[in-house]
């Protein structure tokens, strides 16, 4: 792991910038604004992971004032990477996840979380072709909120009534249980890349 862990500009852009453009009030703004965090300047290349920690909180407890903080910071997960899809990055990277498939994208998930800091490092254990458990090393203190990104990630990747449970977490690393269903091949939905990307290679490869 990096010694200072940083999340980078376009992790603070898919977020607040495109996910939560026009629901930021003007009071949130001056808490993210304390906190380290101007939406209405031009972001710095990176935040120190305490920073990002505190704009998640901050964000939770603005926009789901009724929530507990850890449905509110899984709510903000599903978001991100709905602002993830409009940048150009996330163009790229989405469209990669609907080829590859939800089993696959798992199989990348350092990759595709290392797009948006310096630090994440993950292993995953197949329990059945659609049963797994992702360990990640740092989550910082709200593990609901990766999960609703790993949630929103693999309905992208053509997933269906997905499941994702934080267990074993330890104030840094989180266990994830996950399971869907496959997309049956009439839905068009795409997520039939792994088994077609098996059958070209003979083997899918983990982390």
């Amino acid at each position: 792991m990096a010694d200072e862990l940083l999340v980078f500009e376009q992790t603070i852009e898919a977020l607040f910038l495109r996910a939560l453009h026009g629901r930021l009030t003007p009071a949130c703004k001056s808490r993210l604004r304390q906190a380290g965090l101007d939406v209405d300047q031009k972001l710095r290349p990176a935040y120190a992971f305490p920073s990002w920690m505190a704009f998640l909180r901050i964000a939770a407890e603005e926009l789901f004032p009724q929530e507990a903080i850890g449905p509110g910071t899984w709510k903000l997960g599903e978001a991100y990477i709905e602002g993830f899809r409009e940048t150009m990055l996330g163009r790229a990277v989405l469209s990669l996840l609907r080829v590859l498939g939800p089993r696959r994208t798992l199989m990348r998930a350092t990759q595709n979380f290392r797009a948006g800091n310096n630090y994440t490092e993950s292993k995953l254990v197949e329990l059945t072709p659609t049963q797994f458990e992702l360990w990640m090393n740092e989550v910082g203190d709200y593990p609901d909120f990766t999960a609703g990104i790993i949630h929103a990630g693999l309905r992208v990747a053509g997933a269906q009534d997905v499941k994702v449970e934080p267990s074993g977490y330890d104030g840094h690393a989180c266990t994830y249980r996950i399971n869907w269903k496959e997309a049956s091949v009439s839905s068009g939905v795409a997520g039939s890349g792994d088994s077609k990307a098996a059958m070209r290679s003979g083997s899918i490869s983990s982390l």
